[in-house]
């Protein structure tokens, strides 16, 4: 009788450990994909943060070629509920010490997802990157990104061939 039951423990004993091996190599695995998909998000989040960057810097630039009113046309030209230049004007003028193409970058990241603008000027001012703020809302960060690099085309092509009416005068 000892002879029988040694290889049936055995081979219980063999399944049960090679099931343990199976369930801890895909515990380890399903750690690293998530590592993985947190590297991938970071690296999105950064993406994002530097695209909005570059946006705000051509928003800067042609504030100095075009004028600020200019700017503040295009946006509103280019963008769906978020305000008339009048009004994107005014609640630029009301934040204290706020980047300018920074707030252009915020105007273009509410038209494209579709999130109240002053929500997201809180957020920034309080220090947190357009990055950070679209993994928040949970965008498509990449949509957001060629939201951002449009519209910065848009602004440099009113750089080129500016706008040749004032949307602040009636006409």
């Amino acid at each position: 009788m000892k002879s029988t039951m040694f290889p049936k423990i055995f081979s219980r004993l063999l399944l049960l450990t090679a099931g343990l091996a199976i369930t801890a190599a895909m515990s380890f695995a399903q750690g690293q994909g998530e590592g993985l998909s947190k590297a991938n998000s970071k690296k999105e989040e950064k993406a994002t943060t530097k695209e909005a960057n570059k946006l705000a810097a051509k928003a800067d630039e042609a504030e100095q070629g075009l004028g600020r009113d200019a700017v503040f046309c295009v946006l509103a030209a280019h963008t769906t509920g978020i305000g008339t230049a009048q009004q994107l004007k005014d609640k630029y003028n009301a934040l204290q010490n706020f980047p300018f193409g920074q707030f252009v970058a915020a105007v273009v990241m509410a038209d494209r997802i579709d999130k109240p603008l002053d929500e997201i000027l809180t957020k920034l001012q309080a220090g947190a990157s357009i990055g950070q703020i679209a993994k928040d809302y949970d965008v498509n960060l990449g949509e957001l990104r060629k939201g951002f690099g449009e519209f910065r085309s848009e602004l440099a092509r009113s750089m080129t061939n500016p706008p040749t009416r004032n949307c602040f005068s009636t006409p």
